[in-house]
Formats: C-alpha cells, sequence, structure tokens
C-alpha cells in the first residue's frame, strides 16, 4: 500500500497531476450536494493482458488487502481482451460495486464508455441515498449507499490512466436532495 498523498488544503478544491496510486483523504468528509470530479485519459497500450483502472471511495486508509475498510464504491472500468484459446472471455464492462464489512456485494455491471487513448471526465454527485455518476457529461448510472456517506474518509486512484485533476465540489445551492 501507498503512503496516503497529503491532503489538499481546506480552501483549495483541486488536485492536478496526482501519481498514481494516488490516495488522499477527502478534507471536509463527503455529504448530498458534494461532487467529485476525475480528469484524465485512459492510457493505450498498457503492458498487461489485465486492463483496468479503479476509483475508490473508502472509510479508512486500509485501501488493499486481507484487511481493508469498507469502500463505499468501487468504480473499475475494464478493458481485459481475450487472450487465448483458453483464457476465457474479455471483460470490457464497467463494474460498480461496495465492500463491506469484508464481503464484496453484488456487482453492478454496465456498458464501458471508457475507450482506450481517449480522454475523461467522471463526475460522482453526492445524493443522500445514492451516488449519481457521469462520464464526459452523459450520466451513467445510480449506485445506492451501502454505508453510511458520512463514514467515507479516502479516495483511491489506480490503474492505466492518467489523472489531468481530481477536484472536490462543494454542494451547489440548487442542488436537489431526492
Amino acid at each position: 500500500m501507498s503512503e496516503p498523498s497529503a491532503p489538499p488544503d481546506e480552501a483549495e478544491s483541486t488536485i492536478r497531476s496526482p501519481d498514481l496510486p494516488f490516495v488522499s483523504s477527502i478534507v471536509g468528509g463527503l455529504f448530498a450536494g458534494r461532487a467529485i470530479v476525475v480528469s484524465g485519459m485512459v492510457l493505450p497500450g498498457f503492458a498487461s493482458d489485465r486492463k483496468r483502472f479503479q476509483i475508490d471511495l473508502c472509510c479508512g486508509l486500509l485501501i488493499d488487502g486481507d484487511h481493508m475498510d469498507n469502500k463505499a464504491l468501487h468504480f473499475n472500468p475494464r478493458f481485459d481482451a481475450k487472450t487465448g484459446w483458453f483464457s476465457g472471455p474479455g471483460d470490457d464492462k464497467l463494474v460498480i460495486n461496495s465492500f463491506v464489512s469484508g464481503r464484496w456485494g453484488n456487482e453492478e455491471r454496465f456498458d464501458n464508455p471508457f475507450k482506450e487513448g481517449e480522454p475523461f471526465q467522471i463526475r460522482i454527485m453526492v445524493f443522500e441515498k445514492y451516488f449519481k455518476i457521469s462520464a464526459s457529461g452523459k450520466h451513467m448510472c445510480d449506485f445506492p449507499h451501502r454505508v453510511p456517506v458520512e463514514s467515507i474518509r479516502t479516495i483511491s486512484i489506480n490503474g492505466n490512466i492518467r489523472v489531468d485533476y481530481v477536484e472536490f465540489h462543494p454542494p451547489e445551492d440548487s442542488m436537489p436532495t431526492e
């Protein structure tokens, strides 16, 4: 596990060009009305048969291993190709899940809107009962909270992407609480 990056200054809402793996505290925490935006590019030609990236919203700093903290949101676009006759099918879906009390929940799988070599912008908007997730301005899905959103403390990003910036947006006055 890598050491957590220094959290942004209270007044700062943007982290530019972080190295991966990236781990940071979410200053001020998460709550209905707040949003996180991650902008970057999916790297082409990654030197692995398994090509993926992930954005995790975690309830602590233990983000990997046998005793990791809860993950309220595991956002995992996959670009795995079938590599051989006996390798089984590739996995090119977007998988969204959570990890609660030592167990993965039921996966939700969607068509993957991301393409290798293309830029993206992911927006995770926090509502009272769910996350609303969009990619490059298009709504992708809603994902219900499986742990209290107030318990989320950390963001972790890793995989075959370049991250240009991570922004933490304050609540918007016109934001419905649904």
